[in-house]
């Protein structure tokens, strides 16, 4: 190889090293909530009492199963708090918080009150402090 196709070579890995570290350091999101996978997920802060602070993070995707037992409203729904387990949920009404959407690819978080969300290629993961969460996106849902 000659001396310029080796100085060439080079310089793409290089710029391409830059540009890794570049998308791994992108800022987590605090938007208000934020849309992934083509907006199959959505989550946000969720709508609570005036007089109280937000506390609760709700996510809505297909394939996250209602809650057992009786009661109304449609399934889909999951909310985290900064500690204690996820809770499914039914809901008849749009229940997030008014504000700005992020649209977020993978790799990139979002984090709202001690939960943080990640996006990867197929599935949203959600965690609180207690290491609670779940992973929903492809039409399934798991909790941990």
């Amino acid at each position: 190889m000659t001396r310029v196709k080796s100085l060439a070579a080079l310089a793409t890995c290089v710029g391409m090293a830059a540009i890794v570290p570049a998308a791994a350091a992108a800022p987590i999101s605090k938007a208000t909530r934020f849309q992934a996978l083509g907006a199959k997920v959505t989550c946000g802060i969720e709508i609570h009492a005036p007089s109280t602070p937000p506390r609760e993070v709700l996510c809505a995707a297909r394939g996250i199963p209602a809650p057992k037992g009786p009661g109304a409203g449609d399934a889909g729904f999951v909310q985290v708090a900064v500690t204690g387990a996820p809770r499914l949920l039914r809901l008849s009404q749009d229940s997030f918080v008014a504000g700005a959407t992020a649209h977020l690819g993978r790799g990139r978080l979002w984090n709202q009150f001690g939960v943080t969300c990640h996006v990867a290629e197929a599935t949203v993961m959600c965690f609180n402090g207690n290491n609670h969460g779940f992973v929903i996106g492809n039409g399934h849902y798991r909790s941990f």
